[in-house]
């Protein structure tokens, strides 16, 4: 932690979570990255609404995103909002349910954006250069995908994959079973 003084009291915090290793989560990359992305989509407590407003609430713009093999999570609000900011955080990480339309809501926007993206030069040739940089294995984790492989994956991941991924990844002894 490095403690400095900032203009109204701003706070960032980022930490990522690392997951399990290659060989326990390989083949496993979508159920790995849709879990980071809908973990603030609801919990036993608090709808995907009722989070966003408490966020709100407490001037705090907080993002998760990951992949099969980590969860990054940023967090951006004031200082005195920090202590609740993260409560609700670790609610939301502990306690995710997961919703069925929230999967298919992602899903479609995840492939409306790669669709559009296969006619935009920067996003080829971002996607090539990742793929000549790590040329890993298909069942990889960390493998790149071409444009039809992601829309496949995409299009068969499914609720039950997710919950699964999250049961046996999340927590304190993640990957072990």
């Amino acid at each position: 932690l490095l403690p400095k003084k900032t203009r109204g009291e701003s706070v960032e915090v980022r930490f990522m979570l690392r997951m399990s290793n290659e060989k326990s989560v390989s083949g496993k990359g979508q159920a790995g990255e849709f879990a980071a992305v809908m973990l603030n989509k609801g919990t036993t407590k608090h709808t995907r609404q009722q989070i966003k407003d408490e966020f709100d609430r407490l001037k705090a713009n907080v993002n998760f995103f990951g992949s099969a093999t980590m969860t990054t999570v940023n967090i951006t609000t004031t200082r005195p909002n920090l202590v609740e900011v993260l409560k609700l955080t670790a609610e939301v990480l502990k306690d995710p349910i997961f919703p069925a339309d929230e999967l298919e809501k992602l899903r479609s926007e995840q492939l409306s954006q790669l669709e559009s993206g296969r006619s935009e030069p920067q996003a080829i040739a971002f996607r090539k250069f990742q793929r000549h940089l790590t040329p890993y294995e298909k069942a990889d984790p960390r493998y790149v995908q071409t444009f039809d492989e992601k829309v496949a994956d995409l299009k068969a991941a499914t609720l039950d994959e997710v919950k699964k991924f999250y049961k046996e990844n999340y927590g304190i002894t993640p990957g072990s079973t």
